[in-house]
C-alpha cells in the first residue's frame, strides 16, 4: 500500500473500435487508476492515436513480434487464453498494489469508493466486484453509447421470468444477458494467475465479495454491437475443449447461428433481451434492481461517442464477420 492509499491498476485485451477503448482509458485514469493496461488484440491505429502520450496508459500491439517475444510465438487460439495470458502479464509487472482484469465493455462507476474498499480490505487477497447491466429503456433514442439504465440479478422463477420477459425470458440468465458473478480485483505480489472473473491460486478462501456492485457491464454498446458479439462468438473455432457457457447464453449463440442471415431477427433479440418496456421497468424496479443513475464516462467529452458513428466504425471494423455471415447491415 502507498502513503497516500492503496494504488490500483487496470488490465484488458481489447478488440474494439476506437472510442470505446479511449473512453475506458481514459474513465478509469481520470476516477483513479494509477496504470491502464490495454493489449491490442488485432491492429488499432485509430486507438493509438487517441492514447498516445497519455500518461499511466501502457498499451501493447499484440502482434506476431509480441508473441515470439513473450511465448515462443504461440498465440492462444482463444480469445479467452489471450485475456487470461496477457491479464497475468500485467499482474505481475505492474507496480500498483491492485490489478483488476475485466473487458472494455466494464466500467469502474465510482472511483473513491474503491478505493476506500481497498483501504478497508486489508487482509484480502481479491475482492469480487459486483456487476450491474445496461438496460435501454424503449423510450430512449439513444444520444450516446452508454445511455441507459442499469438492472441487476433478481432470481425469476420460470414462470414469472416468461410472464415478464415472453418469449425472450429463455435468454436471460437472472434477468441479465450477460454474467452476473462480477469480477475480481487482486492484490499484486501473490501467486494468481488471472483469470476471467476470479483468479487462480493456493488460497481462494483470500477473495471476499464485496456487496458494492461498482461494475457497470454494457453487454453491447448498441443493438449492432451485442448481435456482432454474439456472431463472433457463435462462429468461433479453436483446437482443444470447448468453453462451458449457461443455458441462456448458449440459447443466444443458437438463436444467431439459425438467424444469421437475417439482420431483422437479430435486432429483434437485442431489443428483447436488451430493452425494458414500462411494464418490466416498473416491475424491476418495485423488486430494487432497477437503477436509473445515468453514466457517462469521465475525461471524455471530445470523443464522438454517437451510436451512428460507433456503429459505422464496427461496420467497417467488422466486414469480414458479416460477409461470412451474409447480414446486409
Amino acid at each position: 500500500m502507498t502513503l497516500d492509499g492503496p494504488s490500483w491498476a487496470i488490465a484488458a485485451l481489447a478488440d474494439e473500435p476506437a472510442p470505446l477503448i479511449a473512453a475506458f482509458v481514459r474513465h478509469h485514469l481520470a476516477i483513479g487508476a494509477r496504470e491502464v493496461h490495454i493489449f491490442l488484440d488485432r491492429p488499432n491505429p485509430e486507438a493509438e492515436a487517441l492514447l498516445h502520450g497519455l500518461e499511466g496508459c501502457i498499451l501493447t500491439r499484440c502482434d506476431q513480434a509480441y508473441w515470439e517475444k513473450v511465448n515462443q510465438g504461440r498465440r492462444p487460439g482463444r480469445h479467452l487464453g489471450r485475456q487470461k495470458f496477457n491479464a497475468t502479464r500485467a499482474y505481475r509487472t505492474t507496480g500498483c498494489d491492485w490489478l483488476l482484469h475485466c473487458d472494455v465493455d466494464e466500467f469502474i462507476s465510482d472511483g473513491p469508493t474503491l478505493s476506500a474498499l481497498l483501504a478497508r480490505e486489508h487482509v484480502a487477497d481479491g475482492i469480487v466486484l459486483g456487476n450491474l447491466e445496461r438496460v435501454h429503456r424503449a423510450s430512449e433514442p439513444g444520444i450516446h453509447i452508454f445511455e441507459g439504465a442499469f438492472r441487476g440479478p433478481v432470481g425469476f422463477t420460470e414462470t414469472d421470468a416468461k410472464a415478464l420477459f415472453g418469449r425472450f425470458a429463455t435468454f436471460l440468465n437472472f434477468g441479465l444477458t450477460g454474467h452476473r458473478v462480477g469480477k475480481t480485483i487482486v492484490r499484486t505480489g501473490r501467486d494468481w494467475t488471472m483469470g476471467i472473473h476470479t483468479p487462480n491460486g493456493p488460497d481462494p478462501s483470500k477473495l471476499v465479495k464485496s456487496d458494492s456492485r461498482l461494475l457497470l457491464h454494457f453487454d453491447g454498446l448498441t443493438e449492432l454491437h451485442y448481435a456482432l458479439k454474439l456472431l463472433r462468438k457463435a462462429f468461433e473455432n479453436y483446437a482443444g475443449p470447448k468453453r462451458k457457457i449457461g443455458q441462456e447464453r448458449s440459447a443466444q449463440f443458437r438463436f444467431v447461428r439459425d438467424h444469421a442471415n437475417d439482420p431483422n431477427a437479430l435486432l429483434q433479440l437485442a431489443r428483447g433481451v436488451q430493452s425494458l418496456t414500462e411494464h418490466q421497468a416498473t416491475i424491476l424496479g418495485i423488486l430494487g434492481v432497477l437503477y436509473e443513475v445515468p453514466f457517462v464516462p469521465e475525461a471524455c467529452a471530445d470523443l464522438d461517442l454517437s451510436p451512428a458513428t460507433f456503429d459505422t466504425m464496427l461496420r467497417v471494423r467488422e466486414a469480414a464477420l458479416i460477409a461470412k455471415a451474409g447480414l446486409e447491415l
